[in-house]
């Protein structure tokens, strides 16, 4: 059991990721440069990294069987981690992430101002309500999401996307109505993106009800292609609304033109080349809010 065993396990990339879209939240709303901001920033950041893993383990755990046939050098499937060593690490990993959770509440408390804490602990808890509904059979849900279709692809991106709004929370700005349009689009992109890679998992996913399965993989592309236009629509929203400086929207250019690019793919069935490109979308949708939240915070 090496380290990169598991890195694959928690899937470090994400987990990096999830890490550094919580300063991207802060970031959008301008309160990442804001003096006292530094140490909420890293416990919101570690809580998620630490959240993502322990889901990601959790998730190899329920999905051994499914995993063999599209996923053998998972580190499960392998043999490289027993089950049992898994369930430690993702046990460990949340209960890190919920002392983070506890730390953030403490600190808010005797240093920012009463309840500054309540938005990061009900975003915390919904990202919990939704990974339990996602992963196990019962309450909340009968049927675990995961094997509902379009239901868990939605549940598994808004988990992801809540992030951003985790982040700007933890500057004060958890209700402020930017983070949650750039969540919403990064919701929409990415169960985009979640329904393609079902579509390439069709054969191995024999216990799942997914989209491509109940409707064939033409239409769920036709749906990704419509998830995707929200995307984009949300991606704009902003500027809009004037939550943005208009002009600034040239710095989404990038992330606007390759999401519009993901068509040729989908249309031809190049679902490996659409997800890689709903994915680069969505990175450079991340950086262009980013830009222009930092950017609009120093004019005002």
């Amino acid at each position: 059991m090496g380290v990169q065993e598991w890195l694959t396990l928690a899937r470090g990339v994400n987990v990096v990721m999830g890490a550094v879209t919580v300063g991207l939240g802060a970031l959008i709303v301008g309160g990442a440069s804001q003096s006292g901001n530094e140490l909420p920033i890293a416990l919101h950041a570690l809580s998620v990294a630490s959240f993502m893993a322990g889901w990601n383990a959790l998730n190899d755990i329920k999905d051994i069987e499914v995993d063999k046939v599209n996923k053998p050098n998972r580190p499960l499937v392998s043999g490289a981690i027993t089950i049992d060593s898994a369930k430690k690490f993702s046990i460990s990993m949340m209960t890190l992430s919920a002392i983070c959770l506890g730390i953030i509440v403490w600190h808010a408390e005797n240093y920012v101002g009463e309840a500054e804490w309540l938005d990061s602990a009900a975003i915390w808890l919904l990202a919990l309500f939704l990974m339990v509904a996602y992963e196990f059979d019962g309450l909340p849900s009968k049927v675990c999401l995961k094997r509902r279709g379009l239901l868990g692809n939605l549940a598994v991106s808004g988990l992801i996307a809540v992030v951003i709004v985790f982040g700007a929370a933890s500057v004060g700005h958890g209700t402020d109505i930017l983070p949650w349009i750039v969540a919403i689009c990064a919701m929409m992109i990415g169960t985009a993106r979640e329904v393609v890679k079902d579509v390439e998992d069709l054969a191995g996913d024999t216990d799942r009800e997914t989209l491509p399965k109940k409707i064939g993989p033409a239409a769920a592309r036709s749906w990704a292609w419509v998830l995707a236009l929200i995307g984009f629509v949300a991606m704009a929203m902003p500027f809009g609304l004037d939550l943005l400086p208009k002009g600034l929207v040239v710095l989404m250019l990038p992330a606007m033109l390759t999401l519009l690019a993901t068509k040729p793919p989908l249309a031809k069935g190049e679902d490996t080349k659409a997800s890689k490109l709903l994915k680069r979308s969505l990175m450079l949708g991340l950086v262009g809010f980013t830009a222009t939240g930092i950017y609009a915070s120093g004019l005002s």
